[in-house]
């Protein structure tokens, strides 16, 4: 059903939009949210909204998203591909839109919701807000008084448990949607996630529904403790990897510090995004941050095989599951922190569960939601060990093959121009690789 909207008279916008989203985008209540299941128009349908309000009431207005990528890659995306020609002027440097009619855009992550505070604002919209911070709804509702008018905010989310969301959802008008009421989506998407996704964890990502995840596996895991800001000095950093199209593909930036201790700095989460992508995403986190190695899924032979052939540090990760789940466990008490910007790996430790198997015996998790948890086991199982003696990671360069240096992919590969990663013991006061000494 198609919805119209004129900011300068002569330049319409018309979209289509199926029965939910018209209703949410139609709807005049001050606290508004569209819980939708995985590809179910949520975003669509909240910049539709803002859309509205800007030809309709103007002022300034506020969009949020739980992280400058994902603000950048998805909610300012769809928002210039809907608003088009409404957009008079937009000043990249600041996020800020200047719009036909005089009214004006923020963009702006929920990572540090403290930074949210300061616009008066006539209407607000925070996309996959699940994913944000609980005070970013506290924050942003202080802000809605442009004019001495308490103006409107409405959320758009795939549920994430039972968090914030679903605790203050008395306070909104709610209007949900599964993955296959868009009829607008491709069938063979909507089949291949119903393929992948079973149980409870359907019925939150594919259904919308709020759900409970008993018996989760990472039970030490806690906001307070374990999401924090940290900048290093970093003694090594890593990177797990794991493959995905369908289900997210996953890599995860891991610094270890010399007191033992490390933090996950950056991650990379995304659907439906192709090898090449992935390959090239890792060359810029290895440029930015220095890693000394990246740690994949042995079963992504193509992967590695494809990053190797761009003289990427990579190597098969020690990925037994239950061993690993305790390695992460020994981490949590006490040595690991999580960036406040890995909003999806702080999503994941809150539902990855344990699988029950005959007699009630838990002891295999479930294979759903848990690419983010697989990465982190790769890099923290697979990193070499620190401390007293500890191996540390130079960057060489050799024509010579060492010994133990990675399988290339053609026998014939020159040395010369491929980085190899060298493990060399931190007392040992010869600086030559280990293959030139006697």
């Amino acid at each position: 059903m198609p919805i119209m909207m004129v900011v300068r008279q002569r330049i319409p916008i018309e979209y289509e939009l199926y029965p939910q989203q018209l209703d949410f985008v139609n709807c005049n209540d001050r606290f508004t949210a569209f819980i939708g299941g995985v590809g179910s128009g949520k975003t669509t349908a909240g910049v539709v909204k803002a859309c509205w309000h800007i030809a309709n009431v103007g002022g300034l207005g506020m969009i949020v998203a739980p992280t400058y990528t994902m603000l950048r890659d998805a909610t300012l995306r769809t928002f210039k591909e809907i608003a088009k020609d409404f957009i008079l002027n937009f000043h990249i440097s600041e996020l800020r839109a200047e719009m036909g009619n005089g009214a004006e855009v923020l963009f702006r992550s929920a990572d540090n919701p403290e930074r949210l505070r300061g616009p008066n604002l006539s209407w607000a919209y925070i996309d996959e807000a699940a994913l944000c911070p609980a005070q970013t709804w506290d924050i942003v509702i202080g802000r809605l008084r442009e004019g001495g008018r308490a103006g409107p905010c409405w959320i758009t989310t795939t549920p994430r448990g039972r968090n914030w969301v679903y605790e203050r959802r008395h306070q909104m008008t709610i209007f949900q949607a599964r993955t296959q009421d868009n009829a607008y989506l491709d069938p063979e998407f909507v089949r291949s996630l119903e393929s992948a996704y079973t149980g409870i964890f359907a019925r939150q990502e594919l259904e919308g529904e709020f759900v409970t995840f008993e018996g989760l596996v990472y039970e030490e895991f806690d906001r307070t403790t374990h999401v924090a800001e940290r900048n290093g000095p970093w003694e090594l950093v890593v990177a797990g990897l794991d493959e995905g199209y369908t289900n997210p593909a996953v890599i995860l930036v891991v610094g270890f510090d010399n007191r033992g201790g490390a933090h996950v700095i950056e991650e990379f989460y995304e659907r439906r995004v192709l090898q090449s992508e992935v390959v090239a995403e890792c060359k810029r986190l290895w440029q930015q941050h220095r890693i000394s190695a990246f740690y994949a899924d042995p079963a992504a032979a193509g992967l590695i095989a494809e990053m190797r052939a761009e003289a990427l540090p990579v190597y098969p990760a020690e990925h037994a599951v239950m061993p690993g789940i305790q390695v992460v466990k020994s981490y949590l008490a006490g040595r690991l922190t999580i960036s406040p910007s890995c909003v999806n790996t702080i999503a994941e430790f809150e539902s990855y569960c344990w699988k029950e198997g005959r007699q009630g015996l838990k002891d295999a998790p479930e294979k759903i939601n848990d690419h983010a948890m697989d990465a982190l086991r790769y890099a923290l199982m697979s990193a070499p060990p620190l401390g007293v003696g500890h191996l540390s990671i130079q960057i060489v360069q050799h024509k010579r093959r060492p010994l133990f240096a990675p399988p290339l992919t053609t026998p014939e590969k020159d040395y010369s121009s491929i980085y190899v990663v060298s493990h060399n013991w931190r007392e040992q006061t010869d600086s030559r690789p280990p293959w030139e000494r006697d």
